[in-house]
């Protein structure tokens, strides 16, 4: 498998598997719940894990720590600033549940493919 396929394995762990209803419907409360910070801290810890099962080269300590910080952030972002909601009013797209789980799957699988892309750079 390579390092995109990893990441989205890692991804659906942390995203889904392991999401809770309390991390759920924590991260809507508020940019800093305490729910959100450990539903983003599981994600971040799963899409990691999925990029060293990944056989991606091992690089310095730096490299991890900002892979970490854009998988923590961008997952945050996306899930705790109602972004997706934005987009879907800003190009007029229907306002049912099923178009706003992809919308904001689709936002979090762009965000892995540009990080696999800056792994395998």
């Amino acid at each position: 498998m390579n390092t995109f396929t990893w990441l989205v394995i890692g991804h659906l762990v942390g995203d889904w598997l392991l999401q809770n209803d309390w991390m759920a419907k924590g991260k809507k409360r508020d940019l800093f719940d305490p729910a959100g910070m450990v539903h983003y801290a599981i994600y971040t810890a799963t899409v990691i894990g999925a990029l060293r099962l990944s056989g991606a080269r091992d690089e310095n300590l730096a490299f991890y720590v900002l892979f970490c910080a854009i998988t923590f952030v961008s997952h945050w972002l996306i899930d705790a600033t109602n972004i997706v909601g934005r987009w879907m009013r800003f190009y007029r797209q229907s306002e049912l549940e099923m178009v706003r789980v992809m919308v904001d799957q689709t936002m979090h699988l762009l965000v892995l493919a540009l990080l696999a892309v800056f792994v395998c750079r």
